[in-house]
């Protein structure tokens, strides 16, 4: 293998590694609830859907324009909500939650990492058997779950794991700029901005770069290419791949 290895999110059946999270995450819901509803406009969204469609209830997003168009793309099924800031977006969520319906709030809920470090630990067995040679993990950063799951099932054994955030006006489906888009303290990533290096998406990319373009050009550039696994959320193969 002379370029990265890439964990292609777009084979679940969401079409999202989020399915993965969302197992274990929606496990302890209530039957009772009304459905679920989330701030998203990438691969939570398309989670939840499957997972709300399956239990027969209905699935809301809470999304920008661009985050809607790209729900819309990637065939959600659920109903969108268009917002233009987090807090508009936090009182909707708030109302569909005081009305029964189930909201993970992803951005601030610290339990997400520990659903990420359940699919974490069978996928370091599987790189450890055959992928030997991966000694770098990086994946997109979003609300900072799944690089916090991965970065404590990956970086004890002497990996390093590391987030690509989008670059400032220049907006990725399902990607945040930290430093520009968090609650504070309140923020899922706060305790962990230390301890977890972040990346910004390359000055040198085209305007429009979706996630599996930027990470695969990160990934490229890095001295040993061969030695990096790229987690793309909701990425597929490309002819020939």
């Amino acid at each position: 293998m002379n370029g990265p290895a890439v964990l292609w999110g777009g084979m679940c059946e969401s079409g999202s590694l989020k399915d993965l999270t969302y197992e274990h995450c929606l496990a302890v819901v209530p039957e009772d609830v009304r459905g679920f509803v989330e701030i998203s406009g990438s691969s939570t969204a398309l989670a939840l859907d499957l997972f709300g469609r399956k239990r027969g209830l209905p699935t809301v997003a809470v999304t920008d324009a661009s985050g809607r168009d790209h729900l819309v793309s990637r065939g959600f099924r659920g109903q969108v909500r268009t917002i233009t800031s987090l807090e508009e977006a936090g009182e909707i969520c708030l109302r569909y939650e005081q009305a029964g319906w189930f909201w993970p709030k992803q951005f601030t809920n610290v339990e997400l990492v520990g659903c990420v470090e359940l699919w974490g630990s069978r996928l370091l067995r599987e790189v450890r058997a055959n992928w030997p040679g991966i000694r770098h993990v990086v994946c997109g950063f979003g609300t900072g779950a799944t690089v916090v799951g991965l970065h404590r099932v990956f970086a004890p054994l002497g990996y390093s794991v590391m987030g690509l955030q989008a670059r400032e006006g220049d907006p990725v489906p399902g990607w945040r700029n930290y430093a520009l888009q968090n609650l504070e303290d309140q923020d899922l990533f706060h305790r962990f901005q230390g301890e977890i290096p972040l990346s910004t998406a390359s000055e040198a990319e085209r305007p429009g770069t979706g996630a599996l373009e930027s990470l695969l050009r990160y990934a490229n550039a890095h001295p040993h290419p061969e030695q990096v696994l790229v987690i793309s959320h909701d990425g597929r193969p490309r002819p020939g791949n």
